[in-house]
């Protein structure tokens, strides 16, 4: 995955995270035992302040 930080200048780097099926053994070993996964999703609170177009792109990677 490319993180870009919309900085002056911009500055990119790339990252590996790690898989969901790390993320729940982890997750359980640690004692958890229910795990709820919740679909990233963009604030009314971040569309009033950026408004809808900025944030076309992320929106266009999510699942549908």
């Amino acid at each position: 995955m490319r993180i870009t930080a919309l900085l002056d200048p911009p500055i990119s780097f790339e990252a590996n995270p790690p898989s969901r099926d790390v993320y729940e053994k982890c997750l359980h070993a640690a004692g958890f035992s229910e795990i709820t996964w919740v679909p990233p999703a963009v604030s009314a609170e971040g569309i009033r302040a950026y408004g809808k177009e900025f944030w076309d792109d992320f929106t266009a990677t999510l699942p549908r």
